[in-house]
């Protein structure tokens, strides 16, 4: 599959290989571009640019560096990056889906509403800082659409 509209279902869209597998609350599908390249591709299928909704975050919060951003405002789907956005390797995850972020024995994770859980290249405290961050940008467009 080489498009894929993000959604409320889709829990997180991660590097594998040179494609991307992306995680829905049922299923896994695998599409022929790297994550930041549906992210992109996705900010102008619901209007916007990358590029525009990295300056949306930035106004909204003042984070400039792995930044939250806005998918689509009128369902408020919230992507974050699990490392620099700069790196082709990098996850990002709905903020909507996620429970919380954990170590297990080998691994740190995040788990998501639903059960599922996926290991992540990053510490605990890059992810839980990037939770906290894109949780304040979701309150942030929350109460600018009320």
């Amino acid at each position: 599959m080489n498009n894929y509209l993000i959604n409320s279902n889709t829990l997180a869209i991660m590097s594998y290989q040179s494609k991307s597998i992306v995680f829905e609350k049922n299923k896994k599908i695998i599409i022929n571009k790297n994550p930041n390249a549906i992210i992109r591709c996705n900010c102008n299928m619901y209007g916007s640019s990358y590029a525009g909704r990295v300056e949306g975050t930035k106004k909204l919060t003042g984070y400039s560096y792995k930044a939250p951003i806005i998918i689509e405002d009128k369902n408020n789907i919230i992507f974050f990056p699990t490392c620099s956005p700069r790196l082709k390797n990098t996850s990002w995850i709905n903020i909507d889906n996620v429970a919380y972020a954990y170590k297990d024995k080998n691994n740190n994770k995040i788990k998501f509403n639903n059960g599922f859980s996926i290991p992540v290249n990053s510490s605990l405290n890059v992810i839980n800082n990037q939770i906290l961050r894109a949780s304040r940008l979701s309150s942030k467009l929350m109460k600018n659409n009320a």
